[in-house]
């Protein structure tokens, strides 16, 4: 069967506050869904659902997660909150599912050279007995990654790289681990234009390398070209799934309301 991932009614409170109530997606391999909505909408909290990065306490997550590799099924929220819980999603974070962040910068090893940052996630694949494909040497995956000289980045350190430069090097992190899912939470935030184009057709780029994407965004000018199909958010719960290159024929009004507020700042035109 064909790589899965499967988020079945998720729900995460915090006190008596409900943030995310009941939320089910799914994306396959080769398929890019888009999550969109207005800020303190619920995307951030969703996706992070997915790595278990959402602790038991001051948030309580209820819910379902499956992820099917090949013959294999991972379902962590199976078990109780506490360590063999933690186990499962250990399993699953960067070596089937990578994690593309808003900051990039800041999710990088500060101490680390750029060369050492991949380096270290090449030695973690090897010690699980998974040579990756692509090679042991760093300047491959980032080249693949986007880098045209990959040797002018590889001595460098967080602090010295562009917005643009760290979030490439996290898309070779994520290559490098072999991530067979990749959640990208606004992976263009605070780029300019040309840098934002670039990141965006890398992520294209990783979609039809046969790896599942959810990207969050709250650009919907983004979208068409990119998904395959859009959830849109509001208020924790999805409002609307539908079809990318048909997100007008979506039934709620806050989707509209998207749609309206996008078109507004693009001066009309989507």
């Amino acid at each position: 069967m064909p790589d899965e991932l499967r988020l079945e009614r998720v729900s995460i409170q915090a006190g008596k506050r409900l943030l995310v109530d009941g939320v089910s997606l799914r994306v396959g391999a080769g398929e890019l869904l888009a999550l969109v909505g207005e800020s303190g909408s619920g995307k951030t909290l969703t996706a992070r659902s997915c790595m278990g990065l959402v602790r038991p306490k001051p948030g309580v997550v209820t819910g379902s997660l499956q992820v099917e590799v090949g013959d294999q099924l991972h379902a962590p929220y199976d078990v109780p909150a506490g360590p063999a819980r933690e186990a499962r999603f250990r399993a699953l974070r960067g070596r089937i599912i990578g994690y593309l962040p808003q900051d990039a910068r800041a999710s990088l090893v500060p101490l680390w050279t750029v060369r050492r940052q991949v380096r270290e996630v090449i030695a973690l694949r090897k010690a699980e007995g998974s040579l990756p494909q692509g090679g042991e040497h760093p300047e491959a995956w980032l080249g693949q990654a986007g880098f045209a000289y990959p040797e002018d980045v590889m001595g460098l350190y967080p602090h010295e790289l562009s917005g643009g430069m760290a979030q490439r090097v996290c898309i070779a992190l994520t290559l490098a681990r072999g991530s067979r899912f990749i959640i990208a939470d606004e992976p263009t935030t605070g780029l300019d234009p040309t840098v934002q184009s670039g990141i965006l057709a890398r992520v294209r780029a990783l979609k039809g390398e046969g790896i599942g994407v959810i990207l969050i965004t709250h650009d919907l000018r983004i979208v068409p070209d990119l998904a395959d199909e859009v959830a849109v958010m509001h208020e924790g719960r999805i409002v609307d799934l539908v079809p990318a290159h048909s997100l007008g024929a979506g039934r709620s009004k806050f989707t509209y309301r998207l749609l309206e507020a996008t078109a507004r700042i693009a001066g009309g035109l989507l």
